[in-house]
């Protein structure tokens, strides 16, 4: 299977001198992960949801001293941008991935062709069957990093920073698993307010979302359904439920308890040692 075969068409571009909130209006108003930065003729750099949230969480950044309005792109996209061609093998695109560490491939061949995502990837994974021989128990990396029901929005960052993930296991007070939070949970700003309302009794949104944060929300307050895959499962049952239910990775359970992690990026490493 090629790019070609897979790729997102069309893909959205700015200049370098466009503003931060204009590439997120258009990744917003398309429902796209990725707006390319072009400077001419050329791809200047790459600006991502993911890059997105991790500059919000970053507390000394000197661009978030101006409003998202002034801020030029080209400050904080990513400016080392990888591409392919149209026939580079899905393999070879994976093995680029894993090794640069890099979420998205434009497509280029003379011009923009299309761009390719991890989520591409591995919804190829998951409708091809390709590494259904490639057990969950052999591609898991990730450790599981847990909280209480109870524990506050403040203690989960930390344990996301101390731990370097992005998703956190809630467990209840019985040390069972009954949902999960995400680093898109704590900056969804629209539920922070939705939670506001809620806690007070209230339908509408009355409260000041900048002053939502500082509320004791707890983790059973943003924590979403989780869903799980067992070690023995192949990588495709994996890939399947990552892309059925949005998400970029999945714990693993190991007869019923939480054993670990697997993510898109242990998927794309796994079969990027594969040929076709």
């Amino acid at each position: 299977m090629k790019m070609k075969n897979i790729m997102s068409a069309p893909v959205y571009v700015v200049g370098p001198d466009e503003t931060v909130a204009r590439a997120r209006n258009l990744m917003m108003k398309h429902k796209v992960g990725s707006i390319l930065v072009v400077d001419g003729d050329a791809v200047a750099g790459i600006f991502t949801k993911s890059d997105l949230k991790v500059r919000l969480f970053e507390e000394e950044a000197a661009w978030k001293r101006r409003p998202i309005d002034q801020i030029p792109i080209k400050s904080i996209c990513s400016a080392d941008v990888v591409t392919v061609s149209p026939n580079t093998s899905v393999f070879e695109a994976a093995k680029i991935m894993a090794e640069k560490g890099i979420d998205h491939l434009p497509v280029v061949d003379k011009e923009i062709m299309g761009i390719v995502s991890k989520t591409d990837i591995v919804r190829f994974v998951a409708e091809s069957g390709t590494g259904s021989e490639v057990m969950v128990l052999d591609s898991m990396s990730g450790k599981a990093v847990t909280v209480n029901t109870n524990h506050t929005i403040n203690h989960i960052i930390g344990e996301m920073e101390k731990n370097n993930v992005q998703k956190v296991i809630v467990m209840d007070n019985n040390e069972k698993a009954v949902g999960i939070v995400s680093i898109k949970d704590l900056s969804a700003n629209d539920l922070l307010a939705d939670v506001v309302s809620e806690k007070n009794g209230k339908n509408k949104k009355d409260k000041s979302r900048r002053y939502a944060i500082d509320l004791p929300f707890v983790a059973e307050d943003l924590m979403t359904h989780i869903i799980t895959v067992d070690v023995s499962a192949p990588i495709t049952t994996a890939a399947k439920k990552i892309i059925d239910n949005n998400v970029a990775s999945l714990p693993v359970t190991k007869n019923g308890k939480i054993a670990g992690m697997i993510s898109r990026d242990d998927i794309i490493k796994s079969i990027s040692g594969l040929s076709e």
